[in-house]
This record gives C-alpha cells, sequence and structure tokens, in this order.
C-alpha cells in the first residue's frame, strides 16, 4: 500500500505508511542495517524529495547510500546494486532539482554503470536515463558528451515501443552546437517525421525550429 500510494504522489499517506512498516520491523529487533529498514528509508527519502523538503531527503539519501555501499562490498547481490543504482539516480535528480548539476550527473552517471550491470532492469528505464544524462550533459556545454549517451539511447529505444522524437530532437541540437549540421538535419528531420506520424505537436514544432536554425546557419 505504501508503494501505491508513492506511485500515485499520495506523499503524506506513503510517509505515513512507510513510518508505520519501518516502526513495525524494527519493533522485532531488526537492526538498522537490515535490507528491509535500508530500503524502507530510500522510499522515506524519496518522499521527502518529491515534496521538496530537500535537505531532509539529502539526509535520507546520504545515510541509504552509506549503508548501501557497504552493503554491495560485502555482499554485491542484484537486490542490492539495484537498490543502490535508484538511490543514486534519485539523488542525482534531486541535485539536478537544485542546480547543482555537475554533483547531479556524477550520481547519475554511477546509477547508469551500476544499471547495465543488473539483468532484470528494464530497457526503457536505461533509454530515459541515457537521454537524461545526454541533456545534462548538454545544459552543461558538453555537447560531444551528450551526443554519445542521445545516440546510445536512440539506438537501445528502437528496439522498444517508444516514442523517441524528443531523443532525435536532443540529438539533432547536440549535433547543431557541435557545428555538424548534416548530421543535425539528419536527426531533427528524422523527429519532424516521427512527430507528424504520431501527431504530437510538440516534437514536431521542436524539429521545425531546430531545422529552422540549422538553415540559418548553413
Amino acid at each position: 500500500m505504501a508503494n501505491l500510494a508513492l506511485q500515485r504522489e499520495e506523499l503524506d499517506k506513503a510517509k505515513q505508511l512507510f513510518i508505520i512498516v519501518t516502526q513495525r520491523i524494527m519493533a522485532n529487533g531488526v537492526l538498522e542495517d537490515d535490507p528491509r529498514v535500508v530500503h524502507l528509508s530510500v522510499k522515506l527519502a524519496r518522499v521527502s524529495h518529491l515534496k521538496k523538503d530537500y535537505s531532509t531527503a539529502k539526509l535520507g539519501y546520504d545515510w541509504c547510500l552509506e549503508k548501501l555501499y557497504k552493503a554491495v562490498e560485502i555482499d554485491p547481490t542484484d537486490h542490492s546494486k539495484k537498490l543502490l543504482a535508484m538511490t543514486e539516480d534519485w539523488y542525482g535528480r534531486l541535485y539536478l532539482e537544485c542546480e547543482q548539476f555537475e554533483k547531479g550527473l556524477k550520481y547519475m552517471v554511477h546509477s547508469l554503470n551500476r544499471m547495465r550491470e543488473v539483468p532484470d532492469i528494464e530497457k526503457e528505464h536505461l533509454v530515459v536515463q541515457l537521454n537524461d544524462i545526454g541533456t545534462v550533459y548538454d545544459r552543461l556545454g558538453k555537447a560531444g558528451e551528450s551526443i554519445s549517451y542521445f545516440k546510445e539511447a536512440i539506438d537501445l529505444g528502437k528496439n522498444l515501443d517508444m516514442d523517441l522524437g524528443t531523443m532525435y530532437v536532443n540529438l539533432g541540437r547536440a549535433y547543431l552546437k557541435s557545428q555538424l549540421l548534416d548530421a543535425a538535419r539528419k536527426s531533427c528531420g528524422h523527429a519532424w517525421k516521427l512527430g507528424v506520424m504520431s501527431k504530437n505537436q510538440d516534437v514536431k514544432q521542436e524539429a521545425e525550429l531546430c531545422i529552422k536554425q540549422i538553415n540559418n546557419l548553413g
């Protein structure tokens, strides 16, 4: 029920339920290092994050990461690596919201590299991570690095039922910033086609704007 409340962003309800479950477990003599307690603590930190109580969320994430780094070092199970990767991803996104992009990027890249090692991670999640990391690199003025992440996101996403229009626009803009105009025109042109076919006006308009910028340059 707590996870369902979190998914629905019923944050006060989720917080209350996570606390109740944690108290119930610890009342039975379970220590704070127990994976169940750490997992619940990650979710509580996420609730604080979504409530934009960033100071509380940071304390929670820091505490959980300390426990998880030790757990993965001692017994690197897929479950512990997945939980650590999820925590790093959420923490990275918190730093992005606080406009601390370098810190956010560090955690998100660490998370992605761990996710690659876990066999049951959904490919769709990796595509989103890759695209988001590319976006952060682009925002930091590192278009070259962003291109590699956008390309990998698209290559992986082609095999899935995902809307890739925005990612092609992102790739086109990164090529544009790198003065690779032919590649930029090709990516934004493909984004425009996808926008038309899927009747996605936002993608279509973004692609048209990108193409206009390219034509103005050459």
